[in-house]
């Protein structure tokens, strides 16, 4: 039982560490975060950097 508790505080660290200072950065900064995802390489953000781009060619900036 001891080890299935540390399986998971283990588990929720890593995801804690990882995503929570990735969704803090997308809430202060958004544009700083998608210009981040934009240049990014991952293939996992490529439906991100779609989106993002979509939104930006239906609403342009000034």
């Amino acid at each position: 039982m001891y080890g299935l508790l540390k399986a998971i505080l283990i588990t929720s660290l890593v995801i804690g560490t990882i995503v929570l200072p990735a969704y803090i950065w997308r809430s202060i900064d958004r544009e700083s975060y998608e210009n981040f995802l934009l240049h990014s390489v991952s293939p996992l953000s490529q439906k991100s950097r779609n989106t993002i781009l979509r939104q930006r060619n239906q609403n342009p900036m000034p």
